[in-house]
């Protein structure tokens, strides 16, 4: 074997090393980015079970951003923002927390007028048929939900995003 054979065989052994290296650091990042992904799926699935397991006359004013209107007394709900063990914060985050839950309305008033293309408003929810400018946080039937998680994670700021209908419909 000459000098120029080795020379080649070692920038290939290098070329190759080098790219086993990075192969092997960027699967650890992806395996902390499942694992992160996967803490803001269960975060979002437990916030909705939190939905599920009070009354559902209940859930707006328990979920909105005033705890003026919480059924147990200014602020006994849960309000819209909530912390998530193992993810940290964007640093940008005014409030502190990963979750957020969006929920149609402001200030304890939940309109059906509002435009909100991420909640698919406006719509009826109260089940009249009809699009009206009364508060309907006393009657509604339908309550459309988001579920926002917002976090610095290994790779960047992620979000994640999961949304539903809560429905209080039932044969009478």
């Amino acid at each position: 074997m000459t000098l120029v054979e080795v020379m080649v065989a070692l920038v290939i052994l290098t070329m190759c090393v080098g790219m086993l290296t990075s192969t092997i650091a960027s699967t650890t990042v992806q395996a902390t980015v499942n694992r992160e992904n996967a803490i803001a799926v269960e975060a979002a699935r437990a916030a909705f079970e939190d939905m599920h397991n009070v009354p559902f006359e209940d859930v707006f004013a328990l979920f909105n951003e005033t705890d003026l209107d919480d059924p147990g007394g200014p602020g006994t709900g849960f309000g819209p923002n909530f912390a998530v063990v193992g993810l940290e914060p964007a640093d940008d985050d005014a409030d502190g927390m990963v979750g957020e839950v969006i929920l149609p309305g402001a200030a304890g008033i939940l309109l059906e007028t509002e435009e909100n293309e991420l909640l698919g408003l406006p719509r009826d929810l109260n089940g009249n048929i009809q699009i009206d400018e009364g508060d309907r946080a006393d009657d509604y039937l339908v309550m459309p939900v988001v579920v926002r998680l917002r976090w610095k994670g290994r790779a960047g700021v992620r979000e994640f995003e999961m949304a539903t209908m809560l429905a209080a419909l039932s044969k009478e």
